[in-house]
């Protein structure tokens, strides 16, 4: 039953995967671009941009691009269920209309304190344009995951990718635009991307509004877009702070080399942490009634922790020689400092996600807001303390710790109304075991052989500490490649 569990975990999240990594893959293509013609403090801007964009459509939504699902599934009638994704268009527009014109009318006004940097209100009017259309995307892939148009979504998603990547080394590398080529890329994108979608989709949406839809989504979407702030306030914030916190000589360039550490950290998000979400949900509702699911939970967090422990330290140790892959410019190196923190961190995430089981179950939900929120709160004041003093290191600390606490709140809650006999003492001394190592490893920069031999000990030992065995990693790997291959 374990040795299915784990199959299945691995089914769902290479077919969900494979669809959505390629959005999150666009920045780490792009990574030798970026950093050949941008410098960090460049880099630095187009990053504030980015966050500035994601706190906006996480307004605008309202967290009804994950609500809708619930009730679109309730309804079995085909002709409401087009009337429910019309009912969320139609909202969206209204919204979108109401808090993006402002924002583009008084852009000159507001942009120097948004963003900075040169030409800041056109820059800033790219961005609101861009988080328009990014939007109406999200709910376009929402409609066919409702649909359950898997390959369709996974197509979409390459296809969205390849026009990004042209877009941008026209505009970055032909055209010489610096990050006002990048935006401006990214707006012709999206529009591009827009246009597709809505002729995918069209057919499935009758544009009615419907009141009591939209009643029923916004109940359930709100607490979700609230619990998405506050995952914007632990995840983002840092970006803002650094660049009002610092000096404004150096507050862009510590930006930026912390937004490319961030980005290195990512690699264990979208190889990891983002698939397994996808899949995660459904599948834990799956097995709420298996007599043995308490188990199978257990064994899915071991699991997950041993290859994410794997991939924690294979970044942590070998940043410094992928970022000197991937940049020509080398003021960008120094970004491998915050890496080992900032990866950690993610892979908090994804444990953290598999803590959720027990709130859920239990209907107890409040408790990820509860955790989200006292973790924001103190990722805010960490940052105040840690950044003037040791900038963006202090951003990474305040972060790591933040995740941390954020992991144990929920992790106690959670255990209280749906206790789970997890190996949390194993789990726990293997991960931080391995973040020691990342982190000294990290500061005194051993040999690269050294590395290798480090990284192969560890590989070799993780077995041992009981967590997973070989015949879970074999089928789980044999599986993963078989669905690749095809």
């Amino acid at each position: 039953m374990i040795k299915e569990a784990v199959l299945r975990l691995g089914k769902h999240s290479v077919v969900y995967g494979l669809g959505s990594i390629g959005t999150k893959i666009i920045s780490i293509l792009l990574l030798p671009l970026y950093t050949a013609f941008l410098t960090p403090a460049d880099y630095g801007v187009l990053q504030i941009c980015n966050v500035l964009s994601s706190i906006i459509i996480t307004i605008i939504l309202m967290g009804t691009s994950s609500a809708l699902f619930k009730v679109y599934y309730n309804d079995e009638n085909q002709e409401n269920r087009k009337i429910i994704l019309g009912t969320v268009l139609i909202f969206y527009l209204f919204i979108a209309a109401i808090i993006l014109l402002p924002l583009i009318f008084f852009r000159n006004l507001i942009s120097p304190l948004l963003i900075g940097g040169e030409r800041s209100g056109y820059l800033l009017l790219l961005v609101l344009v861009a988080t328009y259309f990014e939007g109406l995307i999200t709910l376009g892939l929402a409609i066919l995951r409702a649909n359950e148009k898997s390959v369709t979504y996974a197509i979409f998603s390459i296809v969205r990718l390849l026009i990004y990547i042209c877009l941008n080394i026209v505009f970055v590398a032909t055209l010489k635009r610096n990050y006002i080529g990048v935006k401006e890329a990214t707006l012709i994108a999206l529009f591009i991307s827009f246009i597709i979608i809505f002729i995918i989709t069209y057919k499935k949406i009758k544009w009615k509004f419907n009141k009591a839809y939209m009643k029923e989504i916004l109940a359930i979407g709100i607490p979700l877009a609230i619990g998405g702030i506050a995952s914007w306030v632990l995840n983002m914030t840092d970006r803002y702070m650094l660049k009002f916190l610092l000096p404004e000589e150096i507050a862009l360039t510590q930006v930026g080399l912390y937004s490319l550490g961030g980005k290195m950290a990512s690699f264990i998000y979208f190889a990891l942490v983002a698939p397994f979400m996808l899949s995660w949900g459904a599948l834990m509702y799956s097995y709420q009634n298996n007599p043995n699911a308490k188990n199978i939970y257990k064994n899915i967090l071991n699991i997950f922790t041993a290859l994410g422990g794997i991939l924690f330290i294979l970044i942590s140790l070998f940043s410094p020689e992928i970022l000197n892959l991937i940049s020509q410019n080398k003021d960008y190196i120094v970004a491998y400092k915050v890496v080992p923190y900032l990866t950690f961190s993610k892979l908090l995430f994804g444990i953290y996600m598999i803590f959720t089981v027990g709130v859920t179950l239990t209907k107890k939900t409040k408790y990820i807001s509860i955790a989200n929120s006292i973790a924001a709160l103190l990722n805010i004041i960490f940052n105040f303390i840690f950044i003037p003093k040791f900038g963006m290191m202090g951003a990474a600390i305040a972060s790591l710790i933040s995740f941390i606490i954020r992991t144990m709140i929920l992790y106690f809650n959670a255990q209280k109304y749906y206790y789970i006999n997890y190996d949390i003492i194993k789990v726990s001394s293997f991960l931080f075991v391995l973040l020691g190592i990342g982190v000294i490893q990290n500061y005194y920069q051993v040999h690269l052989v050294l590395k290798f031999l480090l990284f192969i000990t560890i590989v070799t030992a993780t077995p041992l500490t009981g967590l997973v065995k070989y015949s879970h990693i074999i089928s789980f790997g044999k599986m993963v490649m078989e669905k690749v291959r095809k």
